[in-house]
């Protein structure tokens, strides 16, 4: 169990609710909120929390800004931030701060206690009803996966690895594809798993990079 959680968000209704919430579900003991940038990095200096759910839009600094200031002076606080806003933009400069996840506040409670347990299992989590295109977009610069014009990788898939594929690339999630083609979790998983070693792709997002260079996905 994780000891510590701080929830920084200027809504006392949102903090209440998700602090209850990994409580009930025996996520951590201890909940710290705050109501802006200033306290948020008060209590986080002071008590030293193993995770903060941080929203952008606070008073005084950014959420943005923040989760710098904050890793700068303690770089293994994991920071996973809530906001209403999907737009590319929110998105690389959180993770280029150093946050480790990005759940919108649209997200069915459920889905932000997911995103949450999975950040603090070490995961990089971004909201799955963000596009395809947002998630190429936070590709770095520094990635060097070769995608050469005339790879036929594509064509070593079955025609149902070639669904799996471009419904992954869409967004979709694990059971909602079971549910469209009829099969069970696991299949979609051991598909999803065969796909990325015939496309010899590492992690998601070189796969949705793969479907959007050879046009299954928009970019």
């Amino acid at each position: 169990m994780v000891k510590k959680i701080l929830l920084v968000d200027d809504h006392p209704a949102i903090r209440a609710s998700i602090g209850a919430e990994l409580l009930k579900k025996n996520i951590t003991e201890t909940v710290f909120e705050a109501g802006n940038s200033e306290e948020g990095f008060d209590q986080a200096m002071v008590f030293n929390p193993d995770l903060i759910v941080m929203d952008i839009s606070l008073y005084g600094a950014s959420g943005i800004e923040l989760t710098k200031r904050i890793l700068q002076k303690n770089p293994k606080i994991k920071i996973v931030m809530l906001s209403m806003y999907s737009k590319v933009i929110y998105i690389t400069e959180s993770l280029k701060a150093g946050a480790k996840g990005y759940i919108l506040k649209e997200a069915d409670m459920d889905s932000i206690i997911d995103g949450i347990k999975k950040v603090l299992a070490g995961e990089t989590y971004v909201d799955s009803r963000i596009s395809s295109k947002v998630i190429a977009s936070l590709i770095a610069p520094e990635d060097n996966m070769e995608l050469s014009s005339d790879d036929n990788s594509y064509d070593t898939l079955s025609s149902r690895e070639q669904e799996v594929l471009r419904l992954l690339a869409e967004g979709r999630e694990i059971r909602d594809i079971a549910k469209e083609l009829c099969i069970s979790s696991k299949t979609v998983i051991n598909h999803r798993t065969n796909i990325m070693q015939k496309l010899n792709c590492s992690n998601m997002v070189e796969l949705i990079k793969y479907a959007i260079h050879i046009g299954l996905v928009d970019a």
